[in-house]
């Protein structure tokens, strides 16, 4: 596929501000879906760098999980300076610079899906949605068995236990 074939970017909630104290699901696809990050070493390198980047803009990463094509985060502005887009936009140039730089290659697809997380969204449901994807790959058989995922405030034992279950917009 050439590289102006790619879909329309996904489309930002019209005149929403994505700032300051919201939640919101973030999903992030590698260029052409390439595997990348199913090589430890690539996948290990990015994992190292998603909470402190993102606690320097405002934001706790409640969860977050490397798959081999994807990223998913599940992230919470902690002030009003809590800028999703450009939060979003500095990781992907910062990351897609360095992987440029080792490998001559685009890391990432242009663009990025989110959801907005409601009140009535209960974020522990979302956080064991985001952590289940590698059981749901095939690629683990617990996430206690996946090493490129984790929650900074919810430990595993706790998401295990907690029954709700959280079913993605776009797969009701």
């Amino acid at each position: 596929m050439a590289r102006g074939m790619w879909p329309n970017r996904p489309p930002r909630v019209e005149g929403f501000p994505y700032r300051g104290y919201r939640r919101y699901f973030v999903t992030l696809t590698t260029d052409f879906r390439a595997r990348v990050f199913a090589l430890d070493t690539h996948a290990g390198t990015l994992a190292v760098q998603i909470s402190p980047f993102f606690a320097a803009r405002s934001f706790e990463v409640l969860a977050y999980c490397v798959m081999p094509d994807h990223l998913h985060l599940l992230l919470e502005g902690v002030s009003d300076e809590a800028d999703l887009l450009e939060a979003v936009r500095a990781w992907k140039q910062r990351t897609g610079y360095d992987w440029k730089a080792r490998t001559g290659a685009r890391l990432w697809q242009p663009g990025f899906h989110d959801r907005v997380l409601r009140e009535g969204d209960d974020t522990r449901s979302v956080v064991r949605y985001i952590l289940l994807n590698p059981v749901r790959a095939g690629l683990a058989n617990a996430p206690c068995d996946y090493r490129w995922l984790g929650s900074l405030r919810y430990s595993l034992r706790e998401l295990e236990q907690h029954a709700g279950q959280w079913v993605p917009e776009w797969k009701r």
